[in-house]
């Protein structure tokens, strides 16, 4: 990985959000992005085709999952609980009324014929650790379904792209954990003892950590 590159990336990822969120999608140019990332047009082009594959990238990949935040969840002693936190994690930070225009371009963005194709995958650290979690509670035998874990991750992430959709199209009055980890749990076969953690309310008091 270009290393220039990629901290120029997260850069615009990062003051690009922040700009989004403070004021109206639409009323942000990209030379408004351009302007508060440092940066010049042809090189937010170089990593960006639109505003839309901005947003994009940010949830698609968790941009959100900083490195402090992984380095506390990988703390945790129960792979599963672990798993569970980052799905909770992933929620908020999506299925999030703050950020309905959002997710709703980023939902919009997905549906396009040729999105996979344009997002960048330099922020991989949150499936990766996802993997990494899997693969531990396979081990330990809490998740009983022995496909590979490469494409256990990729199920949970298109689970919560139907998740997020049905939380959008329902306007946010969507319970959106239950159905969430009833089907996780389904998918990844969770052994009986830990079925239903996800429902203790310590797993949803997650630390203030700020992002990188």
């Amino acid at each position: 990985m270009n290393t220039k590159f990629a901290k120029t990336h997260a850069r615009i990822i990062d003051r690009g959000i922040r700009l989004l969120y403070s004021q109206a999608f639409d009323k942000v140019s990209i030379k408004n992005i351009c302007e508060e990332a440092g940066i010049s047009r042809p090189t937010f082009y170089l990593h960006f085709r639109s505003k839309e594959h901005l947003v994009a990238e940010y949830y698609g990949t968790a941009y959100f999952f900083s490195e402090k935040m992984k380095q506390w969840i990988t703390s945790l002693e129960d792979p599963w609980t672990a798993i569970i936190r980052m799905q909770i994690l992933y929620i908020q930070n999506t299925c999030n009324t703050d950020h309905v225009v959002m997710i709703g371009r980023y939902l919009s963005y997905q549906l396009t014929e040729d999105s996979q194709n344009n997002i960048t995958d330099l922020h991989n650290s949150f499936e990766d650790t996802l993997i990494t979690l899997i693969r531990k509670a396979q081990k330990s035998q809490i998740i009983l379904n022995a496909s590979d874990a490469h494409y256990l991750s990729k199920a949970v992430f298109m689970l919560h792209t139907g998740n997020l959709f049905n939380w959008c199209a329902k306007g946010g009055r969507f319970d959106r954990y239950t159905d969430f980890f009833w089907t996780l749990e389904a998918i990844l076969s969770v052994c009986e003892s830990h079925r239903g953690l996800w429902k203790l309310e310590e797993n949803y008091i997650l630390p203030d950590i700020e992002q990188n």
